[in-house]
């Protein structure tokens, strides 16, 4: 069990009541809060959900998130998140703890199996004063399973196993855990299988993809004392590919094999001796992700590697004055990344695109969570959470002298006040920055190859194929990105409304984000003069850099809640994304429709079943970029769209530890677009799981 689940659970055992009916966030914190208390939006997805939804990539658990979008099209190793329309190394992404900082053009940010996965949390909105560089547009953390997710209280030994298949790319999946809990050791071994092939997409068209897909994740823990605990992990996602080298491609042929290779190592360690003063834990990382992409027309093999490597420390001390509780919270953490990128085909064996080079990080935080009851005199209870958290940073290459030092500050303060039980509103302002990449820094070499304008004449006997390159051009002066945000929300909390024991909650906010220095890689294509007058050399088509724009302002709407009861329940979600180059008016960011998603369905307790529904419903949508004269021009122009799934969840009574899981998404083969990507969504998918489960 990591570190931050611990402390959940402990804080859940306090009250019993609580704990079954809470959602609890932690990264929020990084103290165990109530999601309705917290000052803020946040989205908790548990196991039994991830299982509903017969997951086979992680954009298929965060679909419904508000707010936040998977870019890239359907390929799972394609796919990016965003958050409030920021997405890349704007998105913190963590695994147990450890940073996951893969960025590539066009591969995905993170390759995990949704099998794995204990518990998802999204934490929108800058989140700098805790995390640093990367939490610019939120924090997506993944907990994976342990040895106490799986076994009850009595139980110490069990095996599942688990198989399923979709039809929309021919997917088929298998996995084998064991786990066990004996004495003050608990451990956990789970290996899985993916096969799939091409995606038939709601267009009618099959988009090419070919993925064998091996996971691997191996836990163990030692209680030492009731005040010392250690665990260690390795987990490792390994996908033998044949697709377009860029996996967000969709042009037909030209297929490469790729090789995608993702390790991760963990060592935690937690001392919690019960003292008011020390709650302390600390976590050891090194996540290495390797691409290899082989290209046999050529032939060519290219490679890229990044390697982190980083280590957290936090801890909490909780204390009374002047009869109110407060909690105090002090930790650091020191990463590196480090880029490597070979090409066999260059004279010296680097490629280009891919610059050799690294970047170190370290940071220091304080906050303090100060719970008031009848503050001023008021009826109710105030939450304030004051933060603050200082950062420095250095990056260099290879290929430049040039080092681009800089270091943040970065305050939160954030507060909930609740006059009721059933009423909370609350705000937060909060500054929050970016530093820039390596490959933002230091990028070189060709970007892409196009036809010479005059040279080229594949009609003609023999055809002439004469190319010439857009190069990439190094900004090693950028500046890190900055943001303050401000939001705003109420949020509801009503017990026994229609039925003993019902509950329905709900959270809506505004928010607004003013971003300086904001990045934005720009292809400036053009084919120089020379290229149209004998002897139409030397001959380049552009170039394309990193630059900062000098102001942008995304803002928007979010809306969640949930209804539950023995019979029935209910989830819906809306969000609502604008982004804005301040300069220039045209529109700025991962900007997505107005969504509005809804999912909804009945328990069959007489059956230990339940069945229901996801619709998601986006309006129209048009993208305006600028058009170098003082104006806009619409770049791109979507139709809404609505999209039905179907699922259901049956546990039968005659086969005990058996659980099977079905679905149909996408029910109308609706042909839409999430985001711009040139190419449909998946179409009609039915797919099922059976899992069973075996523990004494």
């Amino acid at each position: 069990m990591t570190a931050a689940l611990a402390v959940q659970q402990a804080a859940a055992q306090e009250t019993e009541e609580e704990a079954e009916s809470d959602v609890i966030t932690v990264y929020g914190t990084t103290n165990p809060l109530p999601a309705f208390e917290y000052p803020g939006q946040v989205t908790i997805i548990d196991r039994e959900a991830i299982e509903q939804r017969s997951a086979s990539a992680i954009s298929d658990v965060l679909r419904d998130v508000p707010g936040m979008e998977f870019t890239g099209g359907p390929r799972r190793t394609g796919e990016v998140p965003s958050i409030r329309g920021l997405s890349g190394e704007n998105v913190l992404v963590l695994l147990d703890g450890a940073r996951q900082s893969f960025i590539s053009a066009h591969d995905g940010r993170f390759f995990l199996d949704p099998d794995l996965i204990a518990q998802a949390e999204v934490v929108r909105g800058p989140a700098s004063s805790l995390y640093g560089s990367g939490a610019l547009g939120g924090v997506l953390a993944f907990e994976t399973v342990d040895a106490d997710d799986l076994l009850g209280a009595d139980e110490t030994f069990g095996v599942r196993l688990k198989g399923g298949y979709q039809s929309v790319n021919e997917e088929t999946s298998a996995g084998i855990t064991a786990f066990t809990r004996q004495g003050g050791f608990d451990g956990l071994a789970s290996f899985s299988l993916r096969q799939s092939g091409d995606i038939e997409l709601g267009s009618g068209a099959e988009l090419s993809s070919d993925d064998d897909i091996d996971t691997a994740l191996l836990k163990a823990g030692y209680q030492f004392s009731p005040a010392f605990r250690a665990e260690a992990s390795w987990q490792r996602f390994a996908n033998s590919a044949i697709e377009p080298n860029n996996g967000q491609g969709t042009v037909t042929g030209g297929d490469v094999e790729k090789d995608i290779t993702t390790d991760t190592y963990r060592l935690g360690l937690e001392f919690d001796p019960q003292s008011d003063l020390i709650n302390a834990s600390v976590t050891a990382y090194r996540s290495e992700t390797e691409v290899e992409e082989f290209d046999e027309t050529i032939p060519r093999t290219v490679n890229r590697v990044i390697e982190t490597n980083g280590i957290s420390l936090r801890n909490a001390s909780r204390f009374e004055m002047a009869g109110q509780e407060l909690t105090f919270t002090i930790g650091g953490d020191w990463f590196e990344d480090e880029q490597n990128g070979s090409d066999d085909q260059t004279m010296d064996g680097e490629r280009g695109g891919v610059p050799d080079g690294g970047t170190e990080f370290l940071g220091v935080f304080a906050q303090l969570e100060a719970s008031f009851e009848e503050p001023f005199g008021l009826p109710g209870e105030l939450l304030v959470i004051p933060g603050v958290r200082y950062d420095e940073f250095s990056s260099d290459s290879s290929i430049s002298p040039d080092k681009n030092e800089d270091d943040a500050v970065s305050p939160r303060f954030a507060a909930s006040y609740g006059p009721v039980s059933w009423f909370r509103a609350f705000g937060s302002y909060s500054e929050g920055f970016r530093a820039p990449s390596v490959n933002e820094l230091f990028l070189d070499g060709v970007h892409f190859p196009v036809p010479h304008p005059i040279l080229f004449n594949p009609a003609g006997m023999p055809p002439s194929f004469t190319m010439v390159n857009n190069n990439f051009i190094p900004n090693a002066d950028l500046k890190p990105e900055k943001a303050s945000t401000t939001e705003f929300g109420i949020g509801v909390d009503f017990h026994d409304i229609a039925s003993d024991g019902d509950r329905l909650q709900a959270k809506i906010s505004t928010f607004e984000s003013d971003v300086e220095d904001l990045i934005n890689l720009s292809v400036n294509f053009a084919y120089d003069a020379t290229c149209f007058s004998p002897p139409f050399f030397p001959c380049t088509a552009g170039t394309t850099n990193s630059a900062n724009v000098d102001a942008a302002t995304l803002e928007g709407i979010e809306l969640e809640g949930r209804y539950d009861s023995d019979l029935f329940f209910a989830r819906v979600s809306y969000s609502q994304i604008d982004g804005e180059d301040e300069a220039t008016g045209a529109d700025l960011g991962i900007l997505t429709p107005d969504r509005f998603a809804v999912d909804t369905g009945f328990n069959l307790r007489d059956w230990n079943a339940l069945v229901g529904t996801r619709i998601q419903v986006a309006s129209d949508f048009d993208h305006y970029d600028s058009d170098g004269m003082g104006g806009t021009t619409l770049a791109e122009s979507r139709d809404g769209y609505t999209v039905v799934d179907l699922y259901a969840s049956w546990k039968p009574a005659f086969a005990e530890g058996l659980r099977i899981d079905a679905g149909i998404d996408n029910v109308f083969d609706e042909d839409y677009e999430r985001v711009f990507e040139g190419v449909s969504e998946p179409a009609t998918n039915f797919k099922i799981a059976a899992s069973w489960q075996f523990t004494r």
